[in-house]
């Protein structure tokens, strides 16, 4: 049974599309329309040797700002629309959306996992620490090596969590709740064995 689904935040998402639909105008009006950035030096409607290193040059820019923009503005979308939990808290493990975009989510159930605890991860460009909501997992065959959004350190994933909708400190407290119950709850002769 699914007791938490944790998804990204529709906020964050719609500024990436809005970013994405900013460079999208932006490279449109610098190739093409030229209603805000100046056009290419032309005289008698025919384009300069320097208006067409100009326009070159508009092109060199705007392509990438263009592609970027379908790209930001697409993902945005996408996520908006299927609003795939990047992790499902069960009665009897964790559903991790660590993998590459498209693929299934990886299961991990309460019996590989031996701690989950809040970590805030340092900025290296001295900027403010993000969240992560760490995971030790004891048999890390069962997530990805490269898993996205969240990085391996040593037995332990660290999830990057400043994305979500939900508080990362909710969210551990409901794992650990959800870990608690499932040890409790196992048969005495499981217990032994583990």
């Amino acid at each position: 049974m699914k007791l938490l689904q944790v998804h990204r935040s529709p906020i964050r998402l719609f500024l990436f599309g809005l970013v994405g639909l900013v460079l999208m105008v932006t490279a449109v009006d610098v190739m093409w329309g030229h209603w805000v950035s100046t056009p290419p030096e032309s005289q008698d409607g025919l384009l300069t040797t320097t208006g067409a290193n100009q326009q070159r040059a508009d092109f060199f820019w705007g392509v990438p700002m263009l592609l970027a923009g379908v790209g930001l503005f697409g993902y945005a979308v996408i996520s908006l629309l299927q609003r795939e939990p990047v992790l499902v808290l069960r009665d009897d493990g964790v559903e991790f959306q660590v993998g590459a975009p498209g693929t299934s989510p990886a299961f991990v159930p309460w019996d590989a996992i031996a701690d989950v605890y809040l970590a805030h991860d340092p900025d290296p460009d001295d900027g403010s620490p993000s969240d992560v909501v760490v995971f030790v997992v004891t048999d890390t065959h069962l997530l990805p090596e490269q898993p996205w959004d969240a990085q391996w350190e040593g037995s332990r994933l660290k999830v990057n969590a400043t994305s979500w909708e939900r508080h990362s400190e909710d969210v551990v407290v409901h794992a650990r709740v959800a870990m608690e119950a499932f040890h409790r709850d196992r048969p005495l002769e499981d217990r032994n064995d583990g």
